[in-house]
């Protein structure tokens, strides 16, 4: 209870005990502390103190120059606690060692009793006790009781919160056993249709975790490779089959270690399979993602998958197949040319031989030369942008047009010999589209404009790549 209820009770006190107690004797006052009998009636103009102590009041005539003093020397012998009152000021006296002092003007207690007895109410309301909950005989405030269940409560979320952080190898195992009890319908492709949701959540809150690289090297000590996305690529569901590469995808990409295993476990014949024999462009979509993530920055990887004909495979793909699919194979030639180009950039001599010693058993440019793949691209070149230019301009499906350039103008060091020999039939498609771009038939956009530049200039870098001699250089 605050200090102030504790001023007004007692001071209320004396008024109430006042009035109900009075008899006829009158006190006799001295300028010596004495005892006031309870009910007699007490003189204005005297020093007027109650003893906590004893419980009773004491009262002796005022000094002309005395103060008002906050505690009697003689009541803090005795360890009371005293109310010192004064006709017209009242103060609160308490010299126990308190964290809470109290300092009011004295005219700030002169209230009339009716006032007292409302503000009395009044912070006994404020006040708000429980009195139907004890703790050690003294009533607990409910504003307490609240915050205890709020301390409850919160220490409770945070808690889970903190499982949630640090519990990922806990739901990777718990996917891993959800995921057993579908493993043989998944292989033998009788799952039901709800059975197939299952199986598709479980692999998209794998996925999910596995872009953390440290989730991904558990998933692979954990067998996840053979154990979960095998025999997801040996069902039927092409749905499955789809999400099986995509997690395959996440769980290697960037990540060495987990590579090693997709190599050492065959993972890149068996994506290679699922590419030559799916006619869904999804799954044969998901199948370049898994590719590339296996075998980037990894040579190894590379020659087990131009020695399990995977160079084939994306020549047969730059002859004939979807957009999507074989824009998806020159992307990734083109980077592991790019990579190779990079290796001249190793500052250090002796780490560089070392990278050039590793990337020398792919025989990777002169592969690309022996399966005709210089030719495949060019040929591609001239079929889509020969017809191309019969229709209408327009800046929409210029993205195709990009990454062959690109393509072509990253391999062009080892295809320049190649794209000389159908020089007469590649060059004036070359010319064509740069004529074509450079004269739009409509009126264009700035955006429009912006894109039409870029691809100038880009037709332009390809012409000279691969058709400037050493000679011209000069």
């Amino acid at each position: 209870m605050r200090a102030d209820t504790y001023i007004l009770l007692i001071y209320l006190s004396f008024a109430i005990s006042g009035d109900a107690e009075k008899n006829e004797s009158t006190f006799v006052a001295t300028h010596e502390w004495q005892t006031v009998k309870k009910g007699t009636p007490i003189p204005k103009g005297l020093h007027v103190r109650h003893n906590f102590a004893t419980g009773m009041t004491e009262a002796k005539l005022m000094d002309d120059a005395e103060e008002v003093k906050d505690v009697d020397e003689s009541a803090n012998q005795s360890n009371s606690k005293s109310l010192t009152l004064h006709p017209d000021k009242s103060v609160l006296e308490n010299k126990e060692a308190d964290p809470v002092k109290i300092k009011k003007d004295s005219e700030s207690l002169k209230f009339p009793i009716d006032e007292l007895k409302a503000r009395l109410k009044k912070l006994k309301q404020e006040e708000t006790v429980d009195i139907s909950h004890l703790h050690n005989g003294e009533p607990r405030p409910k504003i307490v009781k609240h915050f205890k269940n709020f301390y409850e409560t919160l220490k409770e979320e945070l808690n889970a919160l903190k499982i949630n952080v640090t519990s990922d190898s806990e739901l990777l195992k718990e996917f891993f056993q959800k995921f057993q009890s579908y493993k043989n319908s998944v292989t033998a492709g009788t799952l039901t249709s709800i059975e197939v949701e299952e199986v598709l959540d479980i692999l998209n809150n794998l996925e999910y975790l596995l872009h953390q690289i440290d989730n991904a090297k558990v998933f692979s000590d954990m067998d996840g490779l053979t154990k979960i996305i095998s025999p997801c690529l040996n069902g039927t569901n092409n749905e499955i089959k789809s999400e099986a590469l995509r997690l395959l995808g996440a769980a290697a990409q960037s990540n060495p270690k987990v590579q090693a295993k997709a190599l050492e476990n065959d993972f890149i014949q068996k994506v290679l399979h699922v590419l030559s024999t799916s006619s869904k462009i999804e799954v044969r979509s998901r199948c370049l993602f898994a590719l590339s993530a296996i075998i980037r920055q990894f040579p190894a990887a590379q020659k087990a998958w131009i020695d399990h004909g995977g160079l084939q495979l994306f020549g047969k793909i730059l002859y004939d197949d979807q957009l999507q699919i074989q824009m998806k194979a020159m992307k990734l030639i083109n980077d592991l040319t790019i990579e190779r180009q990079n290796l001249q950039e190793i500052y250090d001599t002796e780490q560089r031989q070392q990278k050039m010693r590793e990337y020398a058993i792919t025989d990777f440019e002169q592969r690309l030369l022996r399966h005709d793949y210089c030719k495949l691209l060019s040929n591609l070149m001239v079929k889509c942008f020969k017809e191309k230019l019969n229709g209408q301009f327009s800046i929409e499906n210029t993205d195709f047009l990009e990454v062959i350039s690109d393509s072509m103008i990253t391999i062009s060091p080892v295809c320049r010999t190649e794209f000389n020999n159908i020089k007469f039939s590649l060059l004036p498609v070359i010319d064509n589209l740069l004529h074509f771009y450079q004269n739009p038939n409509i009126k264009l956009t700035v955006d429009e404009t912006d894109v039409l530049k870029s691809l100038i200039l880009l037709i332009e870098t390809l012409k000279i790549a691969i058709f400037q001699t050493p000679h011209d250089e000069l």
